[in-house]
């Protein structure tokens, strides 16, 4: 079938630049950035991981994750009813059905469809942004996307960890401005972080994100590293 016969009203068609994939996205709703892109590409994973996407939008994540390795399985869970479809359909297009699962619900009750210690990762691109944080300014679901209205911080690191395995990795990227939070809370719920990488780019020696890969129960000691980007 032709991806375009996948594509409703006001979409488009994103090349994921791998032998002729594509997303959908919108123009007047969220699109992934690199921030996206580079969080995928950080995921290990073998022929027995069992992933969950958190906070999934279009799809970006599971998509590249299920192209990129060949994990078991994956399940998005996306709370937005517009982003989820337009999530399904991309999954559905590229024949990714029987590997990607894809869920329109809130993380916040992520243990009504995942049971408790089911998943070996979890990955998440989350809302950066505190609703007190500045005017809210975009559409309602770009909104969403970028600050906290659905999501808190602590709510999804706590729903991360009822869902993970003991030993289980969670793989995290978030604003360097919240990085001392962003650890705080990740150790309150006995998620450890044993990887940063802190990305710049090539222009700066200040980083604006970072990633951070956490291991439930793990014992504390970190490495830490810094990756510019264009």
């Amino acid at each position: 079938m032709n991806p375009n016969d996948f594509l409703k009203d006001g979409e488009r068609l994103d090349d994921l630049c791998l032998d002729g994939r594509y997303i959908i996205s919108h123009k007047d709703k969220y699109c992934f950035t690199s921030d996206s892109v580079m969080l995928a590409n950080m995921v290990s994973a073998n022929s027995k991981s069992k992933i969950v996407d958190l906070c999934t939008g279009g799809g970006i994540i599971s998509l590249l994750i299920g192209l990129k390795t060949n994990c078991k399985e994956i399940i998005g869970v996306e709370i937005q009813s517009d982003m989820a479809d337009m999530a399904m359909r991309s999954v559905k297009m590229n024949d990714l059905d029987s590997k990607i699962k894809i869920y329109n619900h809130d993380v916040r009750d992520i243990t009504a469809i995942i049971p408790k210690g089911y998943a070996d990762i979890v990955v998440c691109n989350p809302p950066y942004y505190k609703v007190n944080s500045g005017e809210v300014r975009e559409k309602e679901n770009i909104a969403i996307a970028r600050h906290e209205i659905a999501l808190t911080l602590d709510e999804l690191v706590q729903n991360t960890s009822k869902i993970l395995k003991f030993g289980g990795i969670f793989y995290l990227v978030h604003k360097a401005e919240r990085m001392a939070e962003v650890i705080a809370t990740l150790t309150k719920y006995n998620l450890i972080p044993k990887n940063i990488y802190t990305i710049s780019t090539n222009n700066s020696d200040i980083a604006d994100t970072f990633i951070v890969i956490s291991k439930l129960g793990a014992n504390h000691g970190v490495i830490v590293k810094n990756i510019k980007h264009d």
